[in-house]
């Protein structure tokens, strides 16, 4: 079965790699894709970050988008990239997400606050960037928790598409699935925490069916492996588990063609 990985963040070298065991695997860019498709996934989603608190300065997050081009470059079809953007640097932000949309990227962070210095969603200029990012119809994968602050901006934006990161633990999954029911243009991708607790993705698809759900790991922070048998591990449908690995990302990313 094709599986795409709708959160990885890649690398080629230990800059980038962020992996919790320095050492333990500090593979270059082929053993990287080795890993994954060992693991079984074909496709991979998401965007390049730097070890330690990402400096100031928009120049800091071009450099990591263009990263992930020239990794693109490398990788070819098992790789769309995503891309980050900053509440602080608006014009710079609404440049980057066309000079994206000219290349053909529609994928927006993960964003992730703690590590580019920024607070949270209530930060107004936010609407004026994801107003852009609307306009260009990108999909926009963020950090969580931020769901309460994220959905007054979810609601105000209808036309994008927001994918929510990492399920969390019980608590954390009763929210998202509140926020899922009660918000059309939201997913949820199975990276990071929550996937482990046995019985969680059964539990999201009875709730919210599978065609809100998406398949991540958050590698190299997370074994791939460890993840794809997750999926297969629980009592779903072939159907569901069709749509969960593969099939929604590529629709929300128009991926058919590549994977």
């Amino acid at each position: 079965m094709k599986v795409i990985d709708f959160h990885v963040h890649p690398f080629e070298s230990s800059a980038y790699n962020l992996n919790m065991y320095p050492g333990m695997y500090d593979v270059d860019l082929k053993g990287m894709k080795e890993q994954l498709t060992e693991a079984g996934i074909t496709h991979i989603c998401g965007s390049v970050l730097n070890k330690g608190y990402c400096q100031k300065g928009f120049e800091n997050l071009r450099g990591l988008n263009r990263e992930a081009l020239r990794l693109k470059e490398e990788l070819g079809d098992f790789y769309t990239p995503g891309f980050h953007v900053h509440p602080e640097y608006v014009r710079e932000s609404c440049d980057e997400i066309v000079f994206m949309y000219e290349k053909g990227i529609c994928l927006i962070g993960e964003l992730v606050h703690y590590m580019h210095g920024w607070g949270d969603f209530s930060e107004k200029n936010w609407a004026e960037i994801l107003d852009v990012a609307e306009q260009y119809h990108m999909v926009c994968s963020y950090h969580t928790p931020f769901d309460y602050d994220m959905k007054k901006m979810i609601e105000q934006h209808p036309k994008l598409t927001f994918v929510a990161a990492h399920p969390g633990d019980r608590q954390r999954v009763e929210e998202q699935i509140e926020m899922l029911k009660s918000l059309p243009n939201l997913y949820l991708d199975l990276s990071g925490t929550g996937l482990h607790r046995f019985g969680m993705l059964k539990h999201l698809v009875n709730e919210v069916g599978a065609d809100r759900i998406l398949f991540g790991t958050d590698y190299p922070i997370c074994n791939p492996r460890m993840y794809v048998q997750a999926v297969y591990g629980e009592e779903i449908s072939p159907q569901d588990r069709e749509r969960i690995f593969y099939r929604n990302a590529a629709e929300l990313l128009g991926l058919d063609a590549v994977c």
